[in-house]
């Protein structure tokens, strides 16, 4: 199991604190009201997918990967074999517990300056990084593109700076496999690409295949062990303080989808009335491989469950390069 460490120590009294039914006696000890309990979510809860599921709304989880103090894990929501919902889940204690000090993990560096030294803030990339395997696929469902994903926490952001440096998260749901990934490498270029990569990253998505709003392609932000971010945002929108939505290129082709998200942003969805926001995901005027396509992206914090999603929802389905996407009601 792949691991994030923190920075943090917490003392063997501290981590007993965490139980609910401590923490409500404490508080009424004080004379304060008891904290209710939090709810079991035993009727909100969806069923796990399986071969009687039918026509019901279900869910299938991937493997826990440790996480800060907690753990994140990819999950499926399915309804009669059509896709509902594709994201990430992190804890509670995943999201305060993540590493803070160092920039990035160290995993995909570059001696940009040949001083013999890796600067973590400037000659590394990908921040803290985590490769997630999607949950196993119910048998009644089928054409869904994404083959797994790529959770990437940047405790101090990254370029372009006084655009995206400032903590949070960026979750690549891969349409590509992960050895398309593999292969491109750290180098000189752009940021932190190898130079003889850059063209290929750049090459300009076809139109067709080209997401309303965004760049056909972006070789000034084409990275090492990712490919180029396409991005929609106004240069004069600023630092990111919500959630924005990047498209990743990789010789003409799409090759991940990517909500980007602060920190405080997901955490303030664990107070907010209504514990969700949703954006529209721009859509291309067809898509070259046939099967379902996310129209919305939200994060949300589940009270039944006490953890927060990232997600992809509101799939299309599209008949590839010869037909255009189209709901299914």
């Amino acid at each position: 199991m792949k691991t994030f460490r923190t920075s943090r120590t917490r003392s063997t009294a501290f981590a007993a604190l965490g139980s609910a039914a401590l923490l409500a006696a404490l508080l009424s000890a004080t004379g304060r009201p008891a904290a209710p309990p939090p709810p079991s979510g035993s009727a909100a809860r969806m069923p796990a997918c399986g071969p009687d599921t039918g026509g019901a709304a279900c869910s299938v989880y991937g493997r826990a990967a440790r996480l800060g103090d907690g753990t994140v894990r990819t999950y499926s929501e399915y309804q009669g074999g059509i896709p509902k919902a594709l994201g990430v889940a992190l804890t509670a204690p995943a999201v305060t517990g993540l590493p803070t000090s160092a920039a990035t993990d160290g995993k995909h560096c570059y001696d940009a300056d040949a001083d013999g030294h890796l600067d973590g803030m400037h000659e590394c990339v990908g921040g803290h990084s985590l490769e997630l395997g999607l949950p196993a696929t119910p048998a009644a469902a089928a054409g869904v593109p994404f083959q797994w994903v790529l959770f990437n926490w940047n405790p101090h952001g990254h370029n372009p700076h006084g655009r995206y440096d400032v903590a949070h998260f960026d979750v690549h749901f891969y349409l590509a496999p992960r050895d398309v990934r593999t292969a491109i490498k750290t180098g000189g270029c752009a940021l932190l690409i190898a130079c003889d990569q850059l063209a290929a990253a750049g090459k300009p998505v076809p139109a067709a295949y080209l997401p309303a709003g965004y760049p056909a392609s972006s070789p000034q932000t084409a990275e090492g062990a990712m490919g180029a971010h396409l991005d929609s945002r106004p240069p004069t929108t600023g630092t990111l303080s919500g959630q924005t939505f990047i498209y990743g290129a990789y010789a003409g082709d799409l090759i991940f989808m990517e909500p980007m998200l602060t920190r405080d942003f997901l955490e303030r969805h664990r107070t907010a009335p209504a514990h969700r926001t949703c954006e529209a995901i721009p859509q291309p005027a067809a898509w070259r491989i046939p099967g379902w396509y996310p129209t919305q992206y939200c994060t949300a914090y589940r009270p039944d469950r006490g953890d927060y999603t990232v997600s992809l929802t509101d799939f299309v389905h599209s008949g590839g390069a010869n037909g255009l996407a189209s709901a299914v009601r």
